[in-house]
């Protein structure tokens, strides 16, 4: 038996069925999760968003309209409850991703069985540069930079998403991995020697 698509599985839950809600559920909670925490920095506050976007499901607030695509909306929705959040914080700093044991920053990677121990801790420490050199690009290009590069969202679905322009999509890729590269420019040089 295949796998029923979101859509099937919306009607299916408008029909009724509340199992189709639950497996909704199980099939994006973990993206729209690790999602919200990247943007927010905060396990707490991705778990609430994460909540707050299946409560919204879950009371049919989705059109499906043929606008956007069920995932599309809830990436959607999670991106707003995000900024919400961060702006009832008044202000930026919380988006980094601040471990309070020890001061560092906590990472929330799964690791790559495959590689090497050795390996691993460099990979490690490779993405924390990255991570606090794409926590300081503005907000916008780090959305942008998130969803196509952690989720592998087309231009199309981020402009959806971030609710602007295909051609703004572009340019806020373009310049956010172009800050990247001058932010990690030195460390690139390094390792190409």
């Amino acid at each position: 038996m295949m796998e029923q698509t979101d859509e099937e599985l919306w009607l299916g839950y408008n029909s009724g069925d509340a199992g189709a809600f639950e497996a909704l559920f199980q099939r994006h909670k973990g993206r729209i999760f690790n999602f919200a925490f990247r943007l927010t920095g905060s396990r707490a506050d991705a778990e609430d968003v994460t909540s707050d976007v299946f409560v919204q499901l879950f009371n049919r607030k989705f059109q499906d309209d043929g606008r956007a695509k069920l995932v599309t909306w809830l990436f959607t929705v999670a991106r707003n409850a995000c900024l919400s959040r961060m702006r009832s914080a008044k202000h930026f700093v919380s988006l980094w991703f601040k471990d309070n044991a020890d001061g560092g920053y906590k990472q929330w990677d799964i690791p790559d069985d495959s590689a090497p121990p050795g390996a691993e801790l460099g990979k490690k420490e490779l993405a924390q540069v990255v991570r606090q050199a794409l926590f300081k690009l503005p907000v916008e290009q780090k959305e942008a930079l998130i969803l196509r590069e952690y989720f592998q969202k087309d231009y199309a679905a981020i402009a959806q998403i971030l609710e602007c322009s295909l051609e703004k999509v572009k340019v806020l890729i373009f310049r956010g991995r172009e800050r990247l590269r001058e932010e990690l420019g030195p460390m690139i040089t390094e390792e190409g020697q």
